[in-house]
């Protein structure tokens, strides 16, 4: 189903094509659960989304960017609050939402573990400006990045 396909809940489409309201709303239900299938949510479909955990949350946020279709999607520090497994199955769903279905991610991330996984290339940006882009053994090794980042302490290498 296309999103043009949707006929939307609209007054005179509800009292003049009400057979097509109710495809258009077959159809979105069948999507959805076909996310939630996606997304290993199933278990879930039935609870209030402010009762699911920090990951289930973002893999459900994952789902309804999904039901819009939308080819370019922002995340915000998806890392953020969720635990290593279910950091690692979204981390799957990124990539095959990217390599299967051509969604194209701009991750704002600070798990450098996660960045290394999914972004090619990767941009560090300083005070909104593009500091370095490239891959990312490049720009971790980028002095400007370490002092951007680190300032004058230096880990051990």
């Amino acid at each position: 189903m296309k999103q043009s396909d949707i006929t939307g809940e609209t007054l005179l489409n509800n009292w003049f094509r009400p057979s097509a309201v109710r495809e258009s709303e077959v159809a979105t239900r069948k999507l959805a659960w076909e996310t939630l299938e996606f997304l290993e949510l199933t278990e879930v479909a039935h609870q209030k989304a402010g009762r699911l955990s920090g990951g289930q949350k973002k893999l459900l946020e994952l789902g309804r960017t999904m039901m819009t279709r939308a080819e370019l999607v922002l995340l915000d520090e998806p890392a953020a609050g969720v635990n290593r497994t279910l950091l690692r199955k979204l981390e799957e769903k990124i990539t095959y939402l990217n390599r299967e279905r051509g969604y194209t991610f701009i991750l704002v991330e600070h798990d450098m573990e996660m960045i290394n996984k999914l972004c090619h290339p990767v941009i560090c940006m300083v005070d909104g400006r593009v500091l370095i882009e490239g891959t990312f053994d490049e720009v971790c090794a980028d002095e400007r990045v370490l002092q951007a980042y680190l300032g004058e302490t230096r880990l051990p290498a």
